[in-house]
């Protein structure tokens, strides 16, 4: 095996492990959802531990790739990445193009769902202030504009 098929392999296998990383990191962060809902504080941080394990991962992968990229004289971008991806043919640049699109579709819908967390949590954290500034009126109960 090539040099060039070594490094390709570590990116494939990189992105499937990105993959699986990302659909636990869905399913955490849907959890997540509910519990800040119900406002489970050993659970928020239990759930935020596992959260930081699996983004330092990908964090981790994301580095390896762009090491990978600069070795093949490429940006170390989404750019260098898809002129990466260009240049393979077969079943092995069938398989990164398919993971790269699936990684890219996982990580947006993380993002949302992030999102959308933190807008619960922006919600709870108006509502707070508005106790313990004694603001106790109405405006608690009138929609807002998150």
């Amino acid at each position: 095996m090539s040099q060039r098929e070594k490094l390709l392999a570590v990116v494939d296998d990189d992105l499937q492990q990105d993959c699986g990383d990302y659909l636990v990191l869905r399913e955490l962060m849907q959890e997540l959802y509910g519990r800040l809902l119900e406002r489970d504080v050993p659970e928020i941080d239990r759930i935020n531990l596992q959260i930081t394990v699996r983004v330092e991962a990908i964090a981790a992968r994301a580095q390896r790739r762009s090491k990978v990229l600069a070795a093949f004289r490429l940006e170390t971008s989404g750019v260098g990445m898809r002129r990466l991806l260009s240049s393979c043919s077969g079943e092995r640049g069938e398989s990164l193009q398919q993971h790269w699109q699936q990684v890219g579709d996982l990580a947006v819908q993380c993002q949302q769902f992030n999102e959308h967390n933190g807008k619960l949590l922006a919600m709870h954290h108006d509502i707070l202030q508005q106790l313990l500034a004694g603001g106790q009126d109405a405006r608690l109960y009138s929609p807002q504009a998150y």
